[in-house]
């Protein structure tokens, strides 16, 4: 067995998990904007452009990119704003 079979197992694990979650459409930018938010409004509350920024998921994505995977998911009705500059899953 090689070194990398766990992590193959585990990316076809994540896979099976987003299409049964209905997250399989999301750009890969959206699951990780995604990621942020839900962490936070599961933390009990929201989160700021900013934080989604800096997060380990999104750190690595340019600034217009998550602005744009934030504004997909808005669209689509997964994400909502409670107030200027911060976000929440919707409900």
């Amino acid at each position: 067995m090689s070194k990398f079979h766990t992590f193959v197992q585990l990316k076809e694990l994540m896979f099976a998990m987003e299409q049964n979650l209905g997250l399989g459409e999301m750009s890969e930018a959206e699951k990780c904007v995604f990621s942020c938010i839900v962490q936070a409004t599961e933390a009990g509350g929201s989160i700021t452009t900013k934080a989604i920024e800096r997060h380990m998921l999104t750190s690595n994505l340019s600034r217009p990119t998550v602005f744009r995977a934030i504004k997909q998911l808005v669209a689509k009705d997964i994400i909502t704003q409670p107030s200027h500059g911060k976000y929440a899953v919707t409900a």
